[in-house]
């Protein structure tokens, strides 16, 4: 079964398997990448980096549909991730009956994108697949229709804490330059 699909440039990292891989309880990661695919070490390191009871897989968007037909109709937890948006249409075509449930991480930097949030930036067609995306939520079934949800707030969730972060490093930065300027203030006074 697909617990999770996910766009996002880094692939496989900390947050991945420490939090997202527990929350949706996953055994199976599908990674699809053109250049992780075709280039032998990275798809070795990528397959051999999974944890202890799980299993990473590496796949063109070409070779990806059949494995995730298998996942689909499979009993084990599966997590299907790339990095750019516009695979997610091409997987949605290849495989109908897949969940049209997408998660965003970040996407990187490219000509004529937009900044969504920091560290995601979509071009206008990335920007309409998530709107397609999103029409479908009354389509799915109910549990598809919670995990997209979740997802949603996990998502969200990450914004935060990221965010919070930032604005505990802004804050630091304020009282220094707070008390930096009060002692500038004082050496021009004497």
């Amino acid at each position: 079964m697909i617990n999770l699909i996910r766009c996002d440039d880094r692939l496989i990292h900390g947050q991945c398997m420490t939090r997202l891989v527990q929350h949706y309880f996953i055994k199976n990661i599908i990674v699809i990448d053109e250049f992780t695919a075709t280039n032998p070490t990275m798809k070795y390191v990528v397959e051999k980096i999974a944890m202890p009871g799980m299993k990473n897989e590496v796949y063109t968007v070409d070779q990806a549909a059949d494995p995730i037909r298998e996942a689909i109709n499979s009993k084990v937890g599966t997590m299907i991730v790339f990095r750019f948006p516009a695979i997610a249409r091409t997987l949605f075509d290849q495989v109908p009956e897949l969940p049209k449930s997408l998660m965003i991480g970040p996407v990187q930097k490219r000509d004529n994108t937009i900044t969504v949030q920091d560290g995601t930036y979509l071009t206008k067609e990335d920007k309409q697949i998530f709107l397609e995306s999103g029409s479908q939520l009354g389509y799915l079934d109910r549990q598809m229709q919670l995990s997209s949800l979740e997802a949603c707030m996990a998502q969200i969730e990450d914004n935060q804490n990221m965010i919070r972060k930032n604005m505990k490093e802004k804050q630091k930065l304020s009282v220094a330059l707070g008390l930096l300027s009060g002692f500038f203030i004082i050496i021009l006074l004497i």
